[in-house]
């Protein structure tokens, strides 16, 4: 079985907008987030995108724009020598209560079927208590990065605690790499 890293995207891989990132055009990917992406894969985890986007289903965002800036990461990942295994969308809307919307876990759960994936040997990452949620029923290890919704004082008051807050992607990925002894084999 193998290990992975699940991350939400707006908010951990690219700036969250209001009104939803709607177009390539809007996308606005964090720096640092390819590299992070590569210290990742050479630490042997996978890594997949589990995203609500709820804009679909409102009409607001096509399958063909969300595949566009699928796409688009894709390709500025890829030109940090990184690698992203799967994107796994929940299009629902919140009020249509199916498995698949985080909080539920039903994204993780996929993709762990899909991929051969241990869930408690991997971890989720995200920016919002949806996320720690949705890790936590899956079986995960969750961290919270303070890059989207929650500041760090909202983040001390959550019900639904983390093991870990991040100031953002690059120190969640260093305290993952820790805590798995891979930051030795990176790096040699």
């Amino acid at each position: 079985m193998r290990r992975a890293v699940f991350l939400d995207r707006d908010g951990v891989i690219n700036e969250d907008r209001p009104d939803y990132v709607k177009n390539i055009s809007e996308l606005r990917v964090f720096e640092y987030v390819p590299e992070c992406i590569r210290r990742l894969n050479a630490a042997g985890f996978c890594v997949f995108v589990v995203s609500n986007q709820q804009c679909v289903g409102k009409g607001i965002v096509s399958i063909a724009a969300l595949h566009a800036i699928e796409c688009e990461i894709v390709r500025v990942i890829g030109e940090g020598g990184g690698k992203i295994n799967g994107f796994y969308y929940c299009t629902h809307l919140a009020t249509q209560k199916c498995t698949c919307r985080k909080p539920e876990p039903g994204l993780l759960l996929q993709a762990a079927r899909e991929h051969d994936v241990q869930l408690n040997a991997s971890f989720m990452i995200g920016d919002s208590v949806k996320d720690v949620l949705a890790g936590n029923r899956a079986g995960c290890r969750t961290l919270l990065v303070l890059t989207g919704s929650v500041s760090a004082e909202d983040a001390s008051e959550l019900s639904c605690k983390p093991e870990y807050v991040a100031r953002d992607l690059v120190d969640a990925v260093a305290y993952i790499t820790r805590e798995c002894g891979a930051e030795k084999e990176e790096t040699s």
